[in-house]
């Protein structure tokens, strides 16, 4: 049910990606959010923050972003965080580019990540 609110949600948002999500599920039979939104949401934002000239479609994705950091479901929090934010801090520049864009609860779930990593919570 989650991953069907994740989707639904995002297309209605971004139509464009329809043809991305047909794809997908011809390749995979069914939807794998993290496989989605790391492969498609997370490469095409990466790009728009590199080029850094359409700010209202960033801006668009990043309200999408702290919808997701908002909900309720675990699913939901877990793409946002663990795929998307995930692979937008494994760029210094991109993410410093993408903490411009998030607001509260995004950059909390960004934090969270990038301490993980960086080895803050096995000192």
């Amino acid at each position: 049910m989650d991953k069907g609110i994740l989707i639904n949600q995002f297309l209605e948002l971004f139509p464009e990606f329809h043809d991305c999500y047909i794809e997908h599920l011809d390749l995979y039979q069914e939807f794998l959010g993290h496989v989605f939104f790391g492969d498609e949401v997370a490469t095409y934002v990466e790009g728009l923050l590199r080029e850094n000239d359409d700010t209202e479609q960033i801006e668009k994705f990043f309200n999408f972003f702290e919808w997701m950091a908002t909900q309720t479901s675990l699913y939901i929090v877990q793409v946002l965080s663990t795929t998307i934010l995930y692979d937008l801090g494994g760029h210094t520049d991109i993410l410093q580019k993408a903490q411009c864009y998030m607001k509260l609860h995004t950059k909390r779930l960004s934090q969270e990540i990038e301490d993980l990593h960086s080895g803050k919570y096995f000192s």
